[in-house]
């Protein structure tokens, strides 16, 4: 099974490989088409990363709300007088 690191560098291979067909599979320039393979998938890693990281709240969800009141504060719970609750 792959990592990340494994899967990503698939990924490059793959890339390259792709390149250097449509480059009508040259001879050499191995290092070229790898060179530009990585430079692509780190593109698409960058701008996937970025439209994830906006699809995440900015902060934690608020403790309370008007309904359950303040986490830890018993206040919602109405005391009678003599401090029966």
């Amino acid at each position: 099974m792959l990592d990340k690191y494994g899967i990503i560098e698939e990924r490059i291979k793959e890339r390259a490989q792709q390149l250097w067909q449509e480059a009508g599979s040259p001879e050499g320039g191995k290092d070229s088409f790898l060179k530009q393979a990585q430079q692509d998938i780190n593109a698409q890693e960058a701008k996937l990363d970025k439209e994830i990281a906006q699809t995440f709240p900015a902060s934690d969800p608020p403790s309370s709300t008007v309904v359950t009141g303040t986490t830890g504060d018993n206040s919602a719970v109405e005391t009678k007088p003599g401090g029966d609750a």
